[in-house]
């Protein structure tokens, strides 16, 4: 199992956030972790440094953190204390990280700032602003592309895609697994795309192998085999329930969500043609109705447990049992 170790900086102004990190860690450690086989853990001064002695205090803690994989460092209207090296105690934490990305190609690094407006009379937070403000732009010289939030449940919305997809990154280049990955077909009406795409993409960062026909049937094939054969290769069956989906219309594909969901319980006969048998369907194949609006489930559906997406914690729900279900 490779560890992948991910580094907290910022100054004192955004506990919060640190905390954010710390969390979002933890639970992919508990999803994507399994899956990929890699023990990610969060690094942070206050966790993973000790009482020493070197030049000044952040150099004890340059020593005692050693080496990562990740730097995710944040800023909002503080810089931070001047060390014997740096500007700033952060500022020298991100320098140590582009030389080494530089020299090495590692660490990964992703650094957020917070937009949100403060105002102040103080002479002494006025230049610790400028400060910071200086060191967006030093940031744009060096070729980072950093990430501006507003409130923080978005800094950690976007810090969970971000870092899955950092994660996929380094475990495809370090490692050469051959793990397999759940493949989810995810069924749905046309009048929901938008909100669709945006939960296949949800599922691709956090490692899994999702598929819809608009993403993955190629120009030139038949979508009624496609659509076929991927209901039967698919670990997972994710049908959407919305305000839509009530009124089981045929779509441009020639399919109904209900034919789909017929021919993911082997139960569809056709009169036109026969639905060649899934029983060539992984042992562990499970259906998920997902909803996305509040409307209940219709009969079909009713002895299935289903997820409710729009709850905050539904996107996190979701990766979590995918990844229990398929161990």
């Amino acid at each position: 199992m490779k560890t992948i170790k991910v580094f907290i900086a910022s100054p004192g102004d955004i506990t919060e956030e640190r905390d954010a990190v710390d969390l979002v860690v933890k639970d992919l450690n508990s999803t994507i972790g399994d899956l990929l086989d890699i023990n990610l853990i969060a690094i942070r001064w206050e966790t993973h440094a000790w009482p020493d002695v070197g030049d000044d205090a952040q150099d004890v803690i340059n020593k005692e953190i050693g080496d990562y994989d990740v730097f995710v460092g944040m800023m909002w209207k503080r810089f931070g204390t001047p060390t014997k090296r740096a500007e700033s105690g952060t500022g020298e934490e991100f320098k140590r990280a582009y030389d080494y990305f530089r020299l090495f190609k590692r660490p990964k690094i992703m650094f957020y700032f917070k937009k949100k407006p403060f105002y102040s009379t103080k002479l002494e937070e006025l230049r610790q602003f400028q400060s910071v403000l200086e060191f967006r732009k030093e940031l744009e010289d060096f070729g980072v592309l950093f990430w501006e939030y507003s409130e923080n449940i978005e800094f950690e919305r976007n810090l969970r895609i971000h870092l899955s997809n950092q994660i996929k990154s380094i475990t495809k280049k370090n490692e050469k697994s051959k793990t397999r990955v759940p493949k989810i077909f995810i069924s749905y009406k046309r009048a929901d795309l938008n909100k669709v795409e945006v939960i296949y993409d949800m599922l691709k960062s956090r490692g899994f192998q999702p598929w819809m026909d608009v993403r993955d049937i190629l120009a030139g094939k038949i979508w009624t085999d496609e659509i076929q054969k991927n209901i039967k290769s698919s670990d997972f069956f994710i049908t959407i329930v919305s305000h839509n989906s009530v009124i089981d219309a045929v779509s441009e594909t020639g399919f109904s969500t209900n034919k789909e969901l017929d021919i993911a319980k082997n139960k569809f006969r056709s009169e036109e043609h026969l639905i060649p048998s899934i029983e060539d369907l992984p042992v562990n194949s499970y259906i998920i109705p997902l909803r996305i609006d509040k409307v209940s489930p219709p009969p079909e559906l009713a002895k299935y447990q289903w997820l409710d997406y729009f709850e905050p914690n539904g996107p996190d729900l979701l990766v979590k049992t995918i990844s229990k279900l398929f161990q």
